[in-house]
């Protein structure tokens, strides 16, 4: 995808949420993956805030940084 494909699905709405949709398509993962492995399955919508994903990602970073520590 690129960046002008960006502007025009744009990966975050009016209402300040992120598309799981989309996201799932800019990343080429698909969207139960990262509902489970990124959210952990807390997320039932179709949509998070951006805070939440930020606060997600960081968390999953975090704790497969620890499992490759642990190797």
């Amino acid at each position: 995808m690129t960046t002008d494909n960006l502007t025009e699905v744009g990966p975050e709405n009016k209402s300040g949420k992120v598309s799981l949709e989309v996201l799932a398509k800019m990343t080429g993962f698909p969207m139960e993956l990262i509902k489970e492995e990124i959210f952990q399955g807390q997320t039932s919508g179709e949509e998070v805030s951006l805070d939440d994903l930020r606060s997600a990602m960081l968390s999953y970073i975090d704790s497969t940084m620890l499992m490759s520590e642990e190797k």
